[in-house]
């Protein structure tokens, strides 16, 4: 029996399982697995074939348990190309026009690629404490008059970090032009939810205040929010936030939210997989934002994906990426 490859088998043949597949309750012994394997099956298939080549090359596959492993790297490997073909529907449930694809920095994932026209200023202080801070990404040449975006994290309002997701997503926007920024704010339980839109506040004041000192907009503000970040994206507005052209919430957690004022444009995206958060909800959060908006919101149902799709440079990442970028700039121009 190969015991070499038939360890990497079961690992990916796992995550391939659980990526196929929405089984919540088993937490995160199949959420982990999913992700990584929905988003990184091309490095999946890569250590699967350089396993089997060697234990090809020293003849463990002569035996009948090695041919069985052999059979069953097989069927994990189609259920890799299963992955792809799901991923590659992303763009079409998008509505994206035809685009070329950065395949080093998908291929090359999880290591992040340099992106050499883009610049980061971190951690710029919007208000006192240690988690008030957010980081600044401009392109290096600094155009003016760009669109600026403000990313909140997520994390169950008890964890996460400025710079865990929406990597993808600021590094495609400022190579667009556009300005962004990542912001942390304060987490349970030292602090309660209203100090938690405190902050959140706060950080779409100080972009405000300071987006002309790196070639942005202070009147095209965009928020876009990762989870529990999406939640305090659309209640900032509905805390009074004003001037902002529109939010964008990627696996959002949105709980019992409803407009309190007229919201700006709001496109929501989720993964049909959601192990977190069930598309569900989400759908149902749309159709409460739906009553007597100026803006209907949109709508987008991932095929395959799971909670944090964006966490690495994907097919699934990319396509998102552009169809942010294609909202922003729709609503930035109206």
């Amino acid at each position: 029996m190969p015991i070499g490859l038939l360890v990497p088998t079961v690992l990916v043949g796992w995550g391939t399982v659980c990526a196929l597949t929405c089984w919540r309750r088993l937490g995160g012994v199949a959420r982990v697995p999913a992700l990584v394997t929905n988003e990184l099956p091309f490095l999946a298939a890569c250590l699967l074939i350089a396993s089997t080549a060697l234990a090809a090359a020293q003849g463990d596959l002569d035996s009948p348990g090695g041919a069985g492993v052999a059979a069953a790297v097989l069927a994990v490997l189609v259920g890799l190309a299963v992955i792809v073909r799901r991923a590659l529907r992303a763009d079409a449930a998008l509505q994206n026009p035809p685009a070329r694809r950065p395949w080093p920095r998908i291929l090359l994932a999880p290591l992040r690629g340099v992106r050499r026209e883009v610049v980061r200023v971190p951690n710029l202080s919007y208000g006192e404490g240690p988690r008030r801070r957010l980081d600044l990404y401009h392109r290096r040449d600094r155009p003016t008059g760009v669109p600026v975006v403000l990313h909140f994290h997520g994390g169950g309002f008890r964890s996460g970090n400025k710079r865990r997701e929406a990597r993808p997503l600021i590094g495609h926007l400022v190579t667009q032009g556009m300005l962004c920024a990542s912001a942390n704010y304060r987490l349970r339980p030292q602090v309660g939810y209203e100090e938690q839109l405190s902050d959140a506040l706060a950080a779409i004041e100080w972009v405000r205040s300071h987006a002309r000192e790196y070639g942005g907009d202070p009147d095209r503000i965009f928020l876009v929010g990762s989870s529990a970040g999406a939640y305090l994206s659309v209640d900032a507005v509905n805390a009074g936030a004003t001037g902002i052209g529109g939010i964008i919430g990627r696996y959002g957690y949105y709980g019992r939210l409803t407009p309190q004022r007229p919201p700006p444009p709001i496109l929501v995206i989720h993964g049909e997989n959601d192990l977190l958060v069930p598309a569900s909800h989400a759908r149902e959060f749309v159709e409460r934002m739906r009553v007597g908006s100026r803006h209907p919101p949109q709508y987008v149902e991932l095929p395959g994906a799971h909670h944090t799709f964006d966490l690495y440079e994907s097919l699934r990442s990319n396509a998102v990426s552009v169809a942010v970028e294609r909202f922003i700039s729709a609503h930035s121009s109206r």
